[in-house]
């Protein structure tokens, strides 16, 4: 269970971050209304006496019947005139069946994050709504614009309200993963928590001097006797960190050396170091770090992009493994949230069936993006094609970012993804400055 709740609370950090909500020009529209035929405040279920409405919950469903039909229809194992949603999915379980509960847990989810969220004072802020809308204004334009993103918004079953409603979800859950488990409270992890949380998810903890061998706009080699000077300095830096023996010192010494000589690109946007995983840096560096103890330096390491010296961190120091470890905590609370939760369904929701959703949204859709097309059609004919392969394509990519950009950007992901959502500040900026010098893989 502890899955599919982190990847539930990253799927609305992705949407936050793939499209966006763009102040004015809104819209009375109601997609539920327009697709069901029942307004989106009309209640599904109830969860400890809350009301989880239409528009909350056909989102998850429309989100999820996309994944299930793409899955199922790859299979091919439809019988005769059998429908997708009829196929046994689970232990006698439809597809459809396992859709319809897989979304109603993910609402649930939601619902009682908020709820407990509000119940210890974590609420969605004036600064949250900020950084909400400074976060979004260059995805929407990434997007395609302000007509592909209502398109899109309509297809999920959505209104601009209920879409930052679901969006601020993730801004309550990390200002409780901050506050509950904060530094001298009783849920506080200890250092050794830290450590042995870091151990079981391969995490680790570096800063570095880097001093490049190869040129930055060749990236080819630089001439020996520059390679040998650098060599020089890397050699000259170590003696002085090695004279050192207070590790308090030691880091702060290194620190100061680090801004002064250091040639990693990544540096201003990494300060404190980079946390990764396996695979994620330049093997070089990965085995340099695995080598040392906490607190302890390396020898000069050679990489492709020059000579190396590793600071190697305590994981029980480092913010990110900290602030990942909280929302790990929250998401296993969570989960016992959800499984204690009460649950009153309604008879919309009992008689809601997924084949006739899914047949009427896709209905829906195409008539979306039809209009869509007519609309351009009357600019240029060439522009209507366009527009609607955009939002085709625009289509593909959500989906995408629901199950991976969402999932690194809150912390909220499981197993190997886990790493990479701790990892992604460090990696990610990586990744950008590779070919300059960083350590990555990339």
């Amino acid at each position: 269970m502890k899955n599919w709740i982190r990847r539930a609370l990253g799927a609305a950090m992705a949407l936050t971050l793939t499209a966006g909500l763009l102040s004015g020009c809104g819209s009375a529209e109601d997609p539920v209304q327009e697709v069901m035929g029942y307004p989106g405040s009309t209640v599904m279920f109830t969860v400890n006496g809350s009301d989880v409405t239409a528009e909350e919950y056909l989102f998850w469903l429309a989100q999820y019947t996309d994944q299930a039909s793409a899955y199922l229809t790859s299979m091919g194992n439809v019988e005769g005139d059998q429908s997708i949603w009829d196929m046994d999915f689970y232990n006698g379980t439809t597809a459809g069946e396992s859709v319809k509960q897989t979304a109603q847990q993910y609402a649930i989810l939601y619902n009682v994050v908020t709820a407990h969220g509000e119940e210890g004072g974590y609420t969605y802020t004036d600064e949250d709504k900020a950084d909400f809308q400074e976060s979004l204004s260059a995805q929407v334009e990434q997007m395609g614009g302000d007509e592909v993103f209502e398109t899109w918004l309509k297809s999920m079953c959505l209104t601009r309200e209920g879409f930052e409603n679901m969006s601020s979800v993730t801004y309550i859950n990390q200002h409780m993963a901050d506050g509950m488990y904060r530094e001298g409270t009783d849920l506080a992890p200890t250092p050794e928590d830290l450590r042995t949380y870091a151990d079981e998810n391969d995490y680790l903890a570096a800063k570095h001097i880097l001093l490049l061998t190869v040129d930055q706009t060749t990236q080819e080699a630089l001439p020996q006797e520059e390679i040998d000077q650098k060599r020089a300095t890397a050699e000259d830096l170590l003696a002085q960190l090695q004279a050192i023996t207070d590790p308090a010192e030691l880091e702060t010494k290194f620190d100061e050396l680090m801004n002064q000589y250091s040639e990693d690109t990544g540096l201003e946007a990494n300060p404190d170091g980079y946390v990764f995983t396996s695979g994620q840096m330049v093997e070089p560096f990965e085995e340099g770090t695995r080598a040392l103890d906490y607190g302890q330096i390396s020898d000069i390491v050679e990489s492709d992009y020059g000579f190396h010296i590793i600071l190697r961190l305590d994981p029980a120091e480092v913010e990110l493994i900290r602030s990942d470890w909280a929302l790990n905590q929250l998401s296993q609370q969570s989960t016992q949230w959800v499984e204690e939760a009460e649950i009153v369904t309604t008879e919309t929701y009992d008689n809601l069936n997924v084949g006739d959703f899914y047949e009427k949204l896709t209905t829906y859709r195409d008539a979306l993006n039809g209009t869509e097309e007519s609309d351009s059609t009357s600019d240029t004919q060439d522009t209507s094609g366009s527009d609607t392969q955009t939002q085709e394509e625009t289509s593909d990519t959500q989906a995408d970012a629901n199950t991976q950009e969402g999932d690194a950007a809150t912390g909220t992901t499981d197993g190997e993804a886990d790493a990479a959502g701790t990892g992604e500040d460090a990696s990610g900026d990586n990744a950008d400055s590779a070919d300059t010098g960083d350590t990555t893989t990339e």
